[in-house]
């Protein structure tokens, strides 16, 4: 029985992607976390823009997800702030899943290429309560570093012990429901400064992100905006 859980967020769905291009980046990098991730972790995969697998038009994508489990829903706050709407998935799995009987819960936004093990292998040899990262991020074309901001924590992935994770979950949800002009990684610094959570830090991910330009309709894949991270 799986001892670490990792919830894996996303939006299948915006209206800037009318054509569900979205939906084959996403069986990407879902084919590739499967790979990698080690057989002691179990994945629930959630999204707030589609209630139903039905609604999936990528046939890969349904196959990545059909037998796995699921949190589905079509209501997402995020429209403009991509880690509020995560933050809200994140409240509402911890309303639906015991996360005490996991060892860890980690939390993974869902399209990122996912190249080794690595962030799994960190969460299993974790001895503190979290384990957090504020990495650079380089241009995959050229090498050129990207600069990080201060006083956040990146929230591409970061792991917890499973009680903590349960706490960062009623703390965000404390927050995101009310105007705030907070980002989701400032909130993850917040709480785990404000709360003294201790920590391990990683110096880099192992993921491949991209940041496509949106033009008109539709995205305009230029892969100058691949970033490693």
């Amino acid at each position: 029985m799986p001892d670490n859980l990792v919830l894996v967020f996303s939006s299948f769905h915006v209206d800037s992607d009318p054509n569900r291009e979205r939906e084959e980046e996403y069986a990407i990098c879902y084919e590739q976390l499967l790979r990698v991730l080690p057989e002691n972790f179990t994945v629930l995969f959630c999204d707030n823009t589609v209630s139903d697998i039905s609604e999936l038009k990528n046939e890969r994508l349904k196959n990545v997800v059909k037998d796995k489990l699921k949190m589905f829903y079509n209501d997402n706050i995020g429209k403009t702030n991509k880690g509020l709407g995560e933050l809200d998935m994140l409240v509402k799995a911890r309303s639906n899943i015991l996360f005490s009987f996991y060892d860890s819960v980690s939390y993974l936004s869902g399209r990122k290429l996912i190249t080794c093990p690595y962030v799994f292998e960190k969460v299993l040899g974790l001895k503190s309560d979290a384990l957090v990262s504020n990495p650079p991020l380089f241009c995959l074309e050229n090498g050129q570093p990207l600069p990080s901001g201060q006083n956040l924590f990146n929230d591409m992935f970061f792991g917890m012990k499973s009680l903590v994770m349960q706490a960062y979950a009623d703390y965000a949800k404390g927050i995101i429901y009310k105007p705030t002009h907070l980002g989701s990684e400032q909130i993850l610094f917040n709480f785990i400064t404000s709360n003294k959570i201790s920590h391990e830090t990683m110096d880099f991910l192992g993921f491949i992100r991209n940041d496509w330009e949106m033009s008109g309709s539709r995205y305009t894949k230029d892969y100058r905006n691949a970033q490693w991270i």
